[in-house]
């Protein structure tokens, strides 16, 4: 591959012209032709070099274990899109695929060889996920590298596990740079349209929150922490149900106080979210005793602290109640009170009161 990149920056400087125009299909077949002409000064046989272009990856095949795919771009640069992450078309025995890059813009055009993993570096979304091309990139900042894995037990995982590994890694990131985002095309159960929370049923409303307050427990806690909350519950909410919700506040509690409870008026009143907690603690206990695998995969990822898989509802009534003690507004809330009481207190008295 060395000698094809000296061989063709060569023919280029020469007559700069010969690749200026050239299609995709075009240089795959003067690369094919350009390897059986380097193959005499290789262990590779002219017959070995087999062009099987179209949907196939890699582009060209020299034996059954070498691949060499090629790309380009009608400008001055070294980027571009590259292929799926997917694979799904890859040749079965191929071991080692090295990437051919013309960057025909240049002046003359310019060619770089490099093995195919050591060029990708992030993911970029067309019609499918595929492979952003840098032929600058350093070993340090292939996307193989910044998740640290190795490409060739990436390119093995199932589908459903590459875009976990890779949610995973996005999520990471932007949480390291203080931002609330969520690569929207890793959306494991994402429907083809987007589709408003407000006016789908009750049963899918109340469900939804049930697991919010199970994934974000800040959303208990004071008006800055709650309007994180709403916008992570929000990117989480239309990544995995493809469902926008425009007033994410009024869904939870629209503000307000609790000034009594069981008829009796509070020292200090608590804040109305408490009571959406509470009224919800059964479908909780529920959801957490016998999860399904939608909030077993959303545990696994947007819970921060150790826990046993086996006592989910343990585990979340423990980090509601760290959570309180630590929360300005909610400490003077006995919470684990509240929540292990067999029935729920009584608010009936708190709108007559108000009014």
């Amino acid at each position: 591959m060395g000698k094809a990149e000296k061989c063709f920056n060569e023919r280029s400087s020469a007559n700069p012209r010969l690749y200026k125009n050239c299609s995709p299909s075009d240089l795959e077949k003067i690369t094919e032709q350009l390897l059986i002409d380097v193959c005499p000064s290789t262990p590779f046989l002219p017959s070995d070099i087999k062009l099987v272009a179209g949907h196939s990856f890699p582009d060209i095949m020299t034996t059954q274990f070498y691949g060499v795919e090629v790309k380009s771009t009608t400008k001055d640069k070294w980027t571009s899109t590259g292929s799926s992450i997917v694979e799904s078309t890859r040749s079965e025995f191929v071991e080692r695929i090295y990437m051919l890059f013309g960057s025909l813009g240049s002046n003359p055009p310019a060619f770089k060889c490099k093995p195919y993993q050591d060029c990708l570096s992030s993911i970029a979304v067309t019609h499918s996920p595929r492979y952003l091309i840098d032929m600058e990139l350093s070993d340090k900042d292939t996307i193989f590298s910044k998740m640290q894995t190795d490409y060739d037990v990436f390119r093995t995982m199932e589908e459903k596990e590459k875009f976990a590994k890779l949610r995973r890694y996005y999520i990471k990131k932007a949480k390291e740079a203080g931002r609330e985002e969520m690569p929207w095309w890793l959306g494991e159960n994402s429907a083809p349209t987007l589709s408003i929370f407000n006016e789908q049923n009750n049963n899918l409303k109340h469900e939804l929150r049930i697991r919010s307050m199970i994934l974000f427990p800040s959303v208990f806690g004071d008006d800055k922490e709650r309007t994180i909350a709403y916008k992570k519950i929000s990117i989480w909410m239309c990544n995995r149900y493809s469902l926008l919700c425009y007033n994410m506040r009024d869904n939870f509690s629209a503000g307000g106080q609790i000034k009594s409870v069981d008829g009796k008026l509070l020292m200090k009143p608590y804040p109305k979210i408490v009571e959406s907690l509470l009224k919800s603690k059964y479908a909780i206990k529920r959801l957490l005793e016998n999860p399904d695998v939608d909030i077993i995969s959303d545990i696994e990822e947007y819970w921060e602290f150790n826990y046993n898989e086996s006592k989910l509802y343990e585990a979340w009534k423990e980090m509601v109640v760290d959570y309180f003690k630590v929360t300005p507004s909610l400490k003077h809330v006995p919470i684990k009170d509240l929540l292990e009481r067999k029935t729920l207190p009584d608010f009936s008295l708190i709108n007559k009161r108000i009014i």
